[in-house]
């Protein structure tokens, strides 16, 4: 082998090696397409366009009317609860213009709601990582 074809071969592998490491570099510059979308109670809903997503907790009292008791403390809802005796709860999730229901049952103890209410809170959580994380595409949830 000739001095050159040393050099020639030798520069080539340099040459190689920096292309690799440009090429390691570029892996954080990827961008994500892929639709979100997540699964509950048989119904799927996308959620690749969605803009906000919030919560909403409502009671249906026995004259019909609904009432918002998103930010009511205990006290607040166990006097709810010894005036109107049994209410039908609903927690929903609003995703812009559409609505899960995640939670409707009829309640009449404070028990039962706190244990409702911390299942919604966790489904609310497991909604913001999900969204919040590019690469995840789909969330089922329970």
């Amino acid at each position: 082998m000739t001095r050159f074809a040393y050099l020639s071969n030798r520069t080539a592998i340099v040459l190689l090696g920096f292309c690799m490491a440009l090429l390691i570099g570029c892996g954080g510059t990827k961008v994500y397409t892929v639709d979100k979308t997540i699964t509950y109670r048989d119904a799927m809903y996308n959620m690749s366009t969605v803009q906000k997503i919030s919560g909403r907790e409502e009671a249906k009292l026995k004259d019909g009317s609904v009432v918002n008791i998103r930010n009511k403390d205990k006290k607040a809802m166990q006097a709810m609860f010894k005036e109107n005796g049994e209410m039908l709860i609903s927690m929903i999730v609003d995703m812009d213009q559409q609505e899960m229901v995640y939670l409707r049952q009829n309640v009449d103890s404070y028990s039962d709601y706190s244990r409702m209410k911390k299942k919604f809170e966790g489904a609310m959580k497991d909604i913001t990582k999900f969204m919040g994380d590019k690469k995840d595409t789909q969330l089922k949830l329970r």
